[in-house]
């Protein structure tokens, strides 16, 4: 009997930390990028990435997409939340901080992956890229 209620205390609390351990994070803004790829795709189009400059980039991926590669924590990469034509015809991208709270101390790339907004037909696009966590970039999408 004494067995039984030991076994059943430890399984009682493996499912505790169990289900602790998988809690969601904090909820956050969601990307609305098509698919975010950590490093970067092959059939990237942009320019040479330089891996000392922390910059983001901006590059086609295929007739209907583009990329917007940023550097960082490869395990909490910022989120692109609005995504808008301007009335120039151009492209503005606004980016969050990771809802994460957890992050590796890497400086990789990641890439997300766009369509352009209706209406942005002309080439080059005009893009502007601005990150909560400051920096605004003007960027040309050949």
């Amino acid at each position: 009997m004494r067995w039984n209620r030991t076994v059943s205390a430890l399984l009682s609390m493996m499912v505790i930390v169990a289900v602790s351990g998988c809690a969601p994070e904090s909820a956050g803004p969601q990307s609305l990028a098509e698919r975010v790829v950590r490093g970067v795709p092959e059939t990237w189009t942009g320019p040479p990435l330089d891996p000392l400059d922390g910059s983001p980039e901006v590059g086609w991926l295929s007739d209907a997409e583009f990329g917007v590669v940023t550097r960082g924590s490869s395990s909490c990469p910022p989120v692109a939340i609005s995504l808008e034509r301007t009335e120039e015809g151009d492209v503005r991208i606004e980016f969050a901080d990771s809802p994460h709270d957890t992050c590796t101390a890497d400086d990789g790339p990641t890439t997300h992956v766009l369509r352009l907004p209706d209406g942005v037909d002309e080439r080059p696009v005009a893009v502007t890229l601005t990150f909560a966590s400051g920096g605004t970039y003007s960027l040309s999408l050949p």
